[in-house]
C-alpha cells in the first residue's frame, strides 16, 4: 500500500511548514523510521522519519512551504505502487506527485524510466509547473507556458527552467530587461567553492543560497518591518549593583550546580517590568490590541549551521513571572543547549510575547543595538556589554561599569510613555536589585 507522508503538527501554533531537504532522492529505497525529510518551522528545523520501508515518492520540492496535514510525498511498498504514484494515481491532484529537488540543490531523477517531454502549454491550459521552478521562471523573465516539463504527467521542474535558460533570448524575456541580469544568472549558477565571478560590475568570492532556517529568518524580519511602526528607545544602566548581586549569588549557587547569567537577571527584571506595563506585554492582532496574561519571555540564540554560518533561534520561558530566579536559569540553560544542538520542539518557540536580545557576550566594546520586533509581539528588549565609562556619581565624575540597553516598540500599539515607563521600572531593577522583590 502506499503510506502518505505529511506535515505534522508539531505544536498549537503550527500552520505550515518548509520543505527543507529531502534525505533520499526520488525512489530510492528507505527503511522504516530512517529520517526521510527535514522541514523548517519557526525557526527549528525538524526531521520527519518513515513510517514504513519501501520507495521514496517525493510530491513537494525542496523550498516549498506546505500547511500542516498536507502529503508532500509517499512511501511506496510494491513495485506497482511506486509506478502508479509516478503516474499521479496516488491522490487528487493538488497532492499528486512531482518531481522535486534535493537540499543540494541537484534536480532528483525518477527511478522509473522517463518519457518523453510532455509538449509546451497551450493557450489557456494550466501550467503543471513546482512551486520552485514556477519562481525560477519569473526571476529570469521566462513564460512557464512555453517550457516542455518532464516531470510526472509533464509537470515542469527545476531542470527544465535551468534548460530553458540556456536557449537564446526569446520574446518571452522583456526587451527592457536590465542588463545585469545576465550577470546575476551567472552567480547564482556557480557554486560557492568555485573561483570568484563577475556579477553587476563587481567580482563576488563566493554564493551562499537563502534557504533553510536563514530563509525563514530574512522572512520572519522583513515581515515585521513591513506590518509594524517600529520605533527604537536608547538608554543607560550603571550595572554597578546587579555585578555585586551576581558574584554573591554564584558564591552560594557555584557549588550546587552552573551560575547564575546576566540574562537570567535581565528575564527575571523584565518579566516583572512587563507586569507593571501590561500594554507592552501585548500584540495587536486584526484590529484589536490583545493584553497577554501570560509573561511568556523569548531570548535570542546563536547556533552554527551545517554550512557553517549562524542563525538565531528564539526559544522562550513560558509563565517567567511565576518563576524563581533558580527555576528561570534552569529553563533557559536546558532551552538554550537544546537550541544549540537542533532538538527544540515548536511550542518551546512560540507563544512568546516579549523578547530579549543580549548582545554582550559578543565582546566588550560599547555598542548600541536596535532590535528587530519578533512579530506578533509589542516589543523587544536589547542588552549589550558592559564597559567602564565615566559616570556622574553624588556630583562627581567616576568610572563606572555601564550597560546601553534598547528597546524597540510598535507606534500602532502604543506611544512613547509605556516605553518610558518600562525602561524606567527595569532601571530601577537593574541598579536596585532588591525592588525586584518588590
Amino acid at each position: 500500500m502506499l503510506t502518505k507522508l505529511f506535515i505534522p503538527k508539531l505544536g498549537m501554533t503550527m500552520e505550515k511548514a518548509t520543505v527543507a531537504e529531502w534525505r533520499y532522492r526520488q525512489g530510492d529505497r528507505v527503511e522504516k523510521d530512517a529520517p526521510v525529510l527535514v522541514i523548517d518551522t519557526e525557526k527549528v528545523a525538524n526531521e520527519i522519519e518513515a513510517p514504513v520501508a519501501g520507495k521514496l515518492v517525493i510530491v513537494a520540492a525542496v523550498g516549498d512551504e506546505v500547511p500542516c496535514g498536507e502529503v508532500v510525498g509517499y512511501i511506496a511498498e510494491t513495485e506497482e505502487e511506486y509506478a502508479q504514484a509516478l503516474k499521479g494515481g496516488a491522490g487528487s491532484a493538488s497532492t499528486a506527485p512531482a518531481a522535486a529537488e534535493t537540499g543540494g540543490g541537484e534536480p532528483v531523477p525518477a527511478a522509473a524510466p522517463a518519457a518523453s517531454a510532455a509538449p509546451c502549454a497551450c493557450a489557456g491550459e494550466r501550467v503543471k509547473i513546482s512551486p520552485l521552478a514556477r519562481r525560477m521562471a519569473a526571476e529570469q523573465g521566462i513564460d512557464p507556458g512555453s517550457i516542455a516539463g518532464s516531470g510526472p504527467g509533464g509537470r515542469i521542474v527545476r531542470k527544465d527552467v535551468e534548460a530553458a535558460t540556456s536557449r537564446p533570448v526569446s520574446a518571452a524575456v522583456p526587451a527592457v530587461a536590465p542588463v545585469p541580469v545576465e550577470g546575476e544568472r551567472q552567480l547564482r549558477s556557480q557554486s560557492p567553492c568555485k573561483a570568484a565571478v563577475p556579477a553587476f560590475g563587481k567580482s563576488a568570492k563566493a554564493v551562499l543560497s537563502l534557504k533553510g532556517i536563514r530563509k525563514v529568518i530574512s522572512e520572519h524580519m522583513q515581515h515585521s518591518h513591513s506590518v509594524s511602526a517600529p520605533v527604537s528607545v536608547l538608554s543607560e544602566v550603571d550595572m554597578t549593583q546587579m555585578i555585586a548581586l551576581r558574584e554573591r549569588l554564584n558564591e552560594k549557587l557555584a557549588p550546587a550546580g552552573p551560575g547564575i547569567t546576566y540574562t537570567d537577571l535581565f528575564v527575571m527584571a523584565a518579566a516583572r517590568a512587563l507586569k507593571r506595563t501590561p500594554i507592552m506585554n501585548s500584540s495587536l492582532i486584526g484590529n484589536e490590541i490583545l493584553l497577554w496574561d501570560e509573561v511568556n519571555i523569548g531570548f535570542a540564540v546563536s547556533t552554527r549551521m551545517e554550512d557553517g554560518n549562524n542563525a538565531l533561534v528564539v526559544p522562550v520561558i513560558h509563565n517567567a513571572d511565576r518563576l524563581t530566579l533558580r527555576e528561570i536559569s534552569a529553563r533557559r540553560k536546558d532551552l538554550m543547549e537544546r537550541a544549540r544542538a537542533g532538538k527544540l520542539s515548536v511550542d518551546e518557540t512560540s507563544g512568546g510575547t516579549f523578547t530579549i536580545t543580549n548582545t554582550g557576550t559578543l565582546g566588550p566594546v560599547w555598542h548600541v543595538q536596535t532590535p528587530v520586533i519578533n512579530q506578533p509581539e509589542a516589543a523587544i528588549l536589547g542588552t549589550a556589554s558592559i564597559v567602564d565609562r565615566p559616570a556622574i556619581v553624588d556630583g562627581a565624575i567616576a568610572i563606572r561599569p555601564i550597560m546601553p540597553v534598547s528597546i524597540t516598540f510598535d507606534h500602532r500599539i502604543m506611544d512613547g510613555a509605556p516605553p518610558g515607563e518600562f525602561l524606567g521600572h527595569l532601571h530601577e531593577m537593574l541598579t536596585d536589585p532588591q525592588m525586584m522583590l518588590v
